[in-house]
């Protein structure tokens, strides 16, 4: 009897853990199907994240905002009235900039920051970087007395006919976008008369309310500082918009463009304003000229100008004294610097 209880029992202990195996089957099941799908998800991704594939390009960061980025922001803050996008072009493998104004839309290349359209990509080196702040726009005006002779050989050569003939020039078929000044023409459809300090002026119509308010604020100045009284007392005649190129170079002006203007004073009190001109009076040494020999206008004024996005030619290494163009973005560009 013992023995077959036990018999009986170890039969139905058997066939309760067949039932129990067969009960978890569905189980055991859904959990491999789980683990299963579960790896191959993330082998999914995985290979998605590796993969090359068209579309906007992976953001790559080492230490703060990539350069395009860093551009791109100074771009969009100093032109706030303009669409600015960028996605990544596989074929050309770089970033393709979408500029949009009213219902036009202008579409760039980056180009390591020149901003060029498909067809200039190839001669890309003949062009300057849009934003060139750090070497061009110092925070202090460099002293003469401080240069030493290599440097005094390399601005030498850098202010050469032949050097000018062949440095890269301004890339300018970004303002072509978003100016409309792509020609003669184009340009001459936007040029406008105004009155500034006094004398009337030519000027893309776009500057127009800029230079008001800058001229508000040299008008308020005026009536407590005496150098700035006696500055716009001194003026002779302003000249802005005049079609030509760079002197000694293949580059067109921003004067040609209508977003120039220079400031020229009655006899210059007796100093010098423009580097070239002394240079072809046979002053090879023009960039040794003491700061306090150069015509200038006051601080106040130029610190007025930058105020308003407009850069004075006297930052220059070949300095233009009596020059402001109207560029926002260097001036952003220097401060992020800074």
């Amino acid at each position: 009897m013992r023995y077959l209880y036990r018999t009986m029992l170890d039969n139905d202990q058997g066939k309760n853990k067949e039932e129990e195996a067969q009960n978890s089957s569905p189980n055991s099941s859904r959990l491999v199907k789980i683990a299963f799908g579960f790896a191959a998800g993330l082998a999914l991704i995985i290979i998605y994240l590796l993969a090359p594939r068209s579309g906007p390009a992976p953001r790559i960061l080492a230490e703060g905002p990539s350069r395009i980025e860093q551009e791109l922001s100074v771009l969009r803050s100093a032109y706030p009235g303009i669409k600015i996008e960028n996605t990544f072009d596989p074929a050309i493998s770089d970033w393709k900039i979408h500029i949009t104004k009213d219902d036009t839309i202008v579409e760039l290349y980056w180009a390591e920051g020149r901003y060029l359209p498909a067809n200039l990509l190839g001669s890309k080196e003949k062009y300057r970087k849009l934003i060139f702040y750090i070497p061009y726009i110092p925070k202090k005006l460099a002293d003469p007395a401080t240069f030493s002779d290599a440097q005094i050989e390399e601005i030498r050569a850098f202010g050469s006919s032949e050097s000018r003939e062949t440095a890269p020039v301004s890339a300018t078929s970004f303002f072509e976008a978003i100016y409309d000044t792509s020609t003669r023409k184009d340009v001459e459809r936007h040029i406008t008369k105004t009155m500034f300090l006094g004398k009337q002026v030519s000027v893309h119509e776009e500057i127009v309310e800029l230079l008001a308010r800058v001229e508000e604020q040299i008008l308020a100045a005026a009536q407590t500082d005496d150098a700035v009284k006696a500055f716009m007392e001194s003026i002779s005649s302003i000249d802005g918009y005049s079609w030509r190129q760079i002197r000694d170079t293949n580059g067109i002006s921003f004067h040609s463009m209508g977003l120039a203007i220079d400031i020229l004073p009655r006899s210059w009190q007796n100093k010098i304003i423009y580097w070239n001109w002394e240079k072809n009076k046979g002053n090879e040494n023009w960039m040794l000229i003491p700061l306090s020999e150069r015509w200038m206008p006051p601080k106040r004024v130029i610190d007025i100008f930058e105020k308003e996005g407009f850069v004075w030619g006297g930052r220059w290494t070949v300095w233009d004294n009596m020059h402001f163009e109207y560029r926002p973005e260097l001036i952003l560009g220097r401060r992020i610097a800074e």
